[in-house]
């Protein structure tokens, strides 16, 4: 039987744009000689699953029906299946066939789950696929939509990544990820045969895959909020050289404006960094010190009195850290940005949203938060991957310690950085956000001797963290009272994160405020 798969765009809440371009896939299949096309689940309506409601419920049924109509009309000669576009989780495949066969489930079935992409998906589609293969003895395809869709808060990529497997199990044809394509294939008594149009290709590494998805998720979603230019606080850290680089792929060099705003805690040494990512990516690049501003609020704050209070407002330790921060961001960077006509990002990862190891309306601002899904360990790894070909991120930036250098105790000159030991933290974090473990759980497994090989960290780290077992089991407490403390409440005033685990704060991982 000759297959016509269409891996489509589907743009969520606009079924007429959604048939216009099945209505002309249709056509094509019909030239190649095509007796079934396929398209992805929710191919007309958008899954609007995750938000619960939807104004004028009613009238987006009738829309998606007249749609599906239009459909219809074009489907004489071809069997035409397409995820429905009924309401909400409800799922199955609407058939619009006029006379002709209707034998297609003798050859293979069609699944369309797990849509939105993730680090896991690969496993999950490839173990459900085979599954069934393994039980039903013949050929199963899997479709997916390319696009992006959003909880109303994070933001999800659908990747594609459309395969058919054969009766043996195996993926005999794929198609890329995160882009539209069609082809023609010949699926008979469960055997696989590319006829004509987009080639099979070889399924990208993890590292490339989440790569791939964050640059298009960032392109996509600015493109939706029309926005055409970002400004980027440059530290010359990991992070911000991370973000930039993804930025630049995105939407290119000169639309993604680099600003470094030093202070007496920056170094040289990640001062240079930052210069040498924007010469890196040929961005435009500027260097705003904000040693004035702040000696001018603190100054001026010092000389104000309250009525009915002697407390004196002295801006120092701790607070000085955080007007380091805010006046970068809620200051420097959205009053560029506005100038521009730009929008700012949030640096921050995975690893400092759990502990809350950042400054509400300081390094928190940004319109997303492309790496707020990552724990610094990835983020690392994806610095890693965007250097594969030639040095993009400045070795200095990946060497140096992670630090916010925000005082004298950040120096990293001196070997000196962030209170999070990240080779051990994340494993202890993901443990807990990821595989929904809680503290007491990581708890016994301290005392039991194998937390290491249960959370996947190295032990000779972790001695040489930890002298005796109390030790470890205070710091473990300590850091999993910020994370459903203080480090809670600075989430859920977070930027929108691209989810790509599956575990997303704000998405997958939804927090109460109390």
């Amino acid at each position: 039987m000759k297959v016509y798969i269409a891996q489509m765009n589907v743009v969520p809440g606009k079924p007429e744009e959604n048939i216009k371009k099945m209505k002309a896939a249709v056509a094509r299949a019909k030239k190649a000689g095509a007796e079934v096309v396929l398209f992805p689940e929710f191919s007309v309506s958008g899954d609007f699953s995750r938000l619960g409601s939807r104004q004028d419920e009613i009238g987006f049924q009738i829309r998606c029906r007249d749609a599906e109509v239009e459909l219809e009309k074009v489907s004489k000669g071809v069997e035409i299946l397409a995820g429905t576009s009924a309401m909400l989780e409800e799922f199955m495949y609407n058939h619009y066939v006029n006379g002709c066969v209707e034998d297609w489930k003798n050859d293979f079935e069609v699944v369309s789950d797990y849509q939105e992409f993730s680090i896991v998906k690969e496993e999950y589609v490839d173990e459900f696929c085979t599954d069934f293969v393994k039980e039903n003895k013949k050929a199963i395809v899997y479709m997916g939509a390319v696009g992006t869709e959003n909880s109303g808060k994070n933001i999800y990529a659908l990747d594609g990544g459309c395969r058919v497997y054969d009766r043996t199990g195996k993926i005999a044809y794929r198609m890329p990820q995160f882009r539209e394509c069609e082809a023609l294939l010949d699926i008979t008594k469960g055997r696989v045969k590319f006829i004509s149009g987009q080639k099979s290709v070889k399924p990208a590494e993890p590292i490339a895959q989440l790569h791939d998805a964050l640059v298009y998720m960032i392109r996509e979603n600015l493109k939706k909020f029309h926005i055409e230019r970002m400004v980027i606080g440059a530290s010359g850290g990991i992070d911000s050289a991370v973000s930039a680089a993804l930025y630049v792929e995105a939407i290119g060099a000169k639309n993604v404006y680099l600003v470094n705003m030093p202070t007496r805690f920056n170094s040289d040494t990640t001062k240079n960094a930052a210069r040498d990512l924007a010469k890196n990516l040929k961005t435009p690049y500027m260097v705003a010190p904000i040693s004035d501003m702040l000696e001018a609020v603190r100054g001026s704050l010092s000389k104000c009195k309250f009525e009915r209070s002697d407390r004196k407002i002295n801006i120092e330790g701790l607070a000085y850290e955080n007007l380091q921060a805010r006046t970068r961001s809620s200051s420097v960077l959205l009053s560029i940005a506005s100038v521009l006509g730009a929008g700012i990002t949030c640096n921050g990862n995975k690893s400092e949203a759990t502990a809350g190891y950042c400054t509400l309306y300081g390094d928190t601002c940004g319109v997303m938060s492309a790496l707020g899904d990552l724990w610094k360990t990835q983020v690392y790894e994806l610095a890693r991957y965007i250097n594969r070909k030639k040095e993009i991120i400045p070795k200095a930036s990946i060497d140096v310690p992670a630090s916010a250098e925000l005082s004298e105790a950040m120096n990293v000159d001196e070997g000196k950085g962030d209170p999070i030991k990240y080779p051990y933290h994340d494993r202890l974090f993901a443990y807990w956000v990821d595989q929904n473990h809680g503290l007491e759980d990581t708890e016994k497994l301290l005392e039991k001797g194998t937390l290491c090989r249960e959370i996947g960290a190295d032990p000779k780290y972790f001695k040489k963290l930890f002298k005796t077992k109390a030790d470890a089991l205070e710091d473990m407490r300590a850091w999993h009272r910020r994370f459903r403390g203080l480090a809670l409440a600075k989430r859920i005033q977070f930027p929108p994160i691209l989810s790509v685990s599956g575990m997303a704060f704000g998405g997958e991982y939804t927090e109460s405020q109390g």
